[in-house]
């Protein structure tokens, strides 16, 4: 049996849950067909969920049984139910798994030039500083000119590359198996060591921002059906999957069942940005506040979007940059740096 589910077929399994509930069809009975119609993690869910809810179980009651499903889904499923709003919870969810599986799949694709680059030229620094290097030593021997530092350094490293010309490719190896291997749906969460997008500058703002947002989305549908605001607060933050966003608003919420009521100011101390501070405390009427959040949803929403944009431009340019010129810095300093301390060393003789 399958571990994980793809983040492709996570956002396939929400859409069809969406447009089954939205329909008003069987969910048993289309997730049935749809663990017929595909094949693999999503297909053996599909099945399990349907024969749950056949037997008598409600959608979340079998979700909460499916250890394969990431919690933060569970969680959003449970709070649409509550505020009545399933498939607006589900399609905000969609948005967000879709837009970070198109950023990943574009840093995978702007990786691939430069990683063949790096290759081709690391196999060619090899052949270059084993042979080019003894040729130095060999020149410096026959002029009789002691060696100096930056030919000692280059013979160091020679004799490093030589010995250990395997590291390099191993650990290029995990590193592409590790990226492929972590699409999975932990991405929503964007927490803990398997974070496949975490590390590249940039990213964490663009998730972040979307995590706001359909924090934003999901507790206007809960407070404009009379959920508790504590306990929506809760909920929706649960929903984003996101440990730092879940543990402030955790922290705030119970501020509040205790009587807090301080001013925005006061209310970014948990880690809220400013406008989303002032939503959270503006003590508006139920209406009105969520009102408020759909706004700040957006806000946040259009933001990230922005942001993303700028990156899947910007990005492949970088990442050749960086590549390209660490790879032409490394050939000038193993080459042209003995070279020139020989020429000074011939012109001292």
């Amino acid at each position: 049996m399958s571990n994980t589910i793809a983040i492709e077929q996570l956002t396939a399994l929400n859409d069809e849950i969406a447009s089954l509930v939205r329909g008003g069809m069987p969910l048993e009975l289309g997730l049935r067909e749809l663990g017929g119609d595909t094949a693999g993690a999503l297909a053996e869910i599909s099945r399990a969920l349907s024969s749950r809810m056949q037997s008598g179980a409600s959608l979340a009651e079998a979700l909460r049984d499916e250890p394969r499903l990431p919690a933060a889904y569970r969680t959003v499923v449970e709070a649409g139910l509550r505020a009545g709003k399933l498939p607006a919870a589900l399609e905000a969810l969609s948005n967000y798994a879709r837009e970070l599986s198109e950023l990943r799949r574009r840093i995978t694709v702007a990786l691939l030039y430069p990683l063949i680059v790096l290759s081709v030229a690391y196999f060619l620094f090899l052949v270059v500083i084993s042979n080019l290097v003894e040729r130095f030593r060999d020149t410096y021997e026959v002029f009789q000119i002691p060696i100096g530092w930056p030919l000692a350094i280059a013979l160091t490293i020679a004799e490093t590359a030589v010995r250990w010309w395997w590291v390099p490719p191993l650990c290029l190896g995990i590193v592409v198996v590790w990226w492929t291997t972590t699409g999975g749906s932990h991405i929503l969460s964007f927490n803990g060591p398997a974070r496949p997008l975490a590390w590249v500058p940039g990213v964490s703002r663009i998730s972040r921002g979307f995590q706001f947002a359909n924090f934003s989305d999901l507790l206007a549908l809960l407070v404009e059906h009379a959920v508790p605001y504590p306990e929506g607060l809760r909920l929706a933050a649960d929903a984003t999957g996101d440990e730092r966003l879940r543990a402030s608003v955790r922290e705030f919420a119970t501020a509040i069942e205790q009587g807090w009521s301080g001013s925005s100011r006061d209310a970014r101390r948990f880690g809220f940005p400013p406008f989303l501070a002032w939503v959270l405390t503006c003590h508006q009427q139920r209406l009105e506040l969520a009102r408020l959040l759909r706004h700040a949803g957006s806000v946040y929403r259009r933001r990230a979007s922005n942001l993303a944009s700028w990156f899947k431009l910007m990005f492949p340019v970088a990442a050749a940059l960086v590549i390209g010129g660490g790879v032409t810095v490394l050939y000038a300093a193993t080459v042209f740096g003995p070279l020139a301390r020989f020429w000074l060393d011939l012109t001292m003789e």
